[in-house]
């Protein structure tokens, strides 16, 4: 079972703040950053793309340090737009 678990992490991308440099987007398996944005819009916008390519979820850390998870980066960028968030 913890196989399955870990196999299912690495079908997602995240994104989460850095502090001095914006939003960045990588792999959940991985430690390398794919690449960052001034808005958490515009990186879920990418995040749409690279993950209807790979059929990957999607897994948002919020400034906080708070996540969100979604089956799909069209719902989180949704998600994004209609809340407006700037975090």
């Amino acid at each position: 079972m913890e196989k399955e678990e870990k196999k299912e992490m690495k079908n997602c991308h995240t994104l989460s703040f850095v502090e001095g440099k914006g939003w960045a987007v990588k792999r959940q398996s991985s430690e390398k950053v794919i690449k960052y944005f001034k808005t958490k819009i515009e990186a879920t916008e990418y995040l749409v793309k690279i993950s209807e390519n790979l059929g990957t979820n999607v897994v948002i850390r919020l400034k906080n340090g708070k996540f969100q998870k979604f089956d799909n980066a069209v719902r989180a960028l949704n998600y994004a737009k209609s809340a407006k968030e700037n975090e």
